[in-house]
C-alpha cells in the first residue's frame, strides 16, 4: 500500500514538473516572439527612414506653366473671367502636356477651355476643386512647338459669389502631375505659378 502511494507521489510531483517546464516554455516562446517582432518592426523602420533619405525632395523644374488673368479686374459678378494659360518650354519641342488648375468650385463655374495654339486639341476634366487639362498635339502638326512664354490655353469661369480667389496650377495631386512631353516622350516638369482674383 505503500509503495502504491510512493508510486502516486512521484507521479504527481512528475506531473506537476511536466506542466511546469510546459508553462514556462510557452512563456518563454511569447516573450521571444514579442522581441522578434519588435526587432523586425525596427528593421523595417530603419530600411523605410533609409529609402525615404534617398528619393530627392524636389524635382528639378525647367520651363514655366502660368496662369494671366485677362483684363485689370476687379471683376463683376457679372463678368465671364477669362484666364489664360502660358508656357515656356525652355527649348523643348512638346508634343503633350497636362496642367492641373485648382479653383473654388463653390466660387465659380468652369465653362470651357480653348486650345489658343491650333497645332493642339485641349481634354478637360473637372474634378472636385481642380480641372485636370490633357493638351495633346494633333498628327497632322508636325512643325516643332517650342514654347517660349506663350499663350497656349483658355480657361473661362463664372463667378458665383463676391471676395478674393486664388487661382493655382498644382505641381502635383495624387498620381497626377503638371508637366510637358517632349517629341522623345521625356518628362519635363515646368514651374508653375498662382494668382489671386478680386470679384466684387
Amino acid at each position: 500500500m505503500d509503495n502504491i502511494q510512493e508510486k502516486n507521489k512521484i507521479f504527481i510531483y512528475l506531473l506537476v514538473i511536466f506542466f511546469a517546464i510546459f508553462i514556462g516554455s510557452g512563456i518563454f516562446l511569447l516573450v521571444n516572439k514579442k522581441t522578434a517582432n519588435k526587432e523586425q518592426q525596427s528593421v523595417s523602420t530603419q530600411t523605410i527612414k533609409q529609402e525615404e533619405l534617398l528619393i530627392p525632395s524636389e524635382i528639378p523644374k525647367k520651363g514655366l506653366v502660368n496662369l494671366k488673368a485677362t483684363g485689370s479686374g476687379p471683376y463683376l459678378l457679372t463678368d465671364q473671367l477669362i484666364i489664360d494659360l502660358f508656357a515656356d518650354s525652355n527649348g523643348e519641342n512638346v508634343t503633350a502636356y497636362d496642367v492641373l488648375v485648382k479653383y473654388d468650385p463653390l466660387s465659380f463655374d468652369f465653362i470651357q477651355t480653348v486650345s489658343l495654339d491650333q497645332a493642339f486639341q485641349v481634354y478637360s476634366f473637372k474634378k472636385d476643386d481642380r480641372l485636370t487639362l490633357t493638351v495633346v498635339k494633333t498628327s497632322q502638326d508636325q512643325t516643332p512647338s517650342v514654347f517660349v512664354e506663350k499663350p497656349v490655353v483658355r480657361l473661362s469661369f463664372k463667378p458665383k459669389k463676391s471676395g478674393e480667389f486664388d487661382f493655382a496650377i498644382l505641381n502635383s495631386f495624387g498620381k497626377e502631375t503638371t508637366k510637358f512631353v517632349n517629341e522623345k516622350t521625356e518628362v519635363i516638369y515646368p514651374k508653375v505659378n498662382k494668382i489671386k482674383l478680386t470679384v466684387n
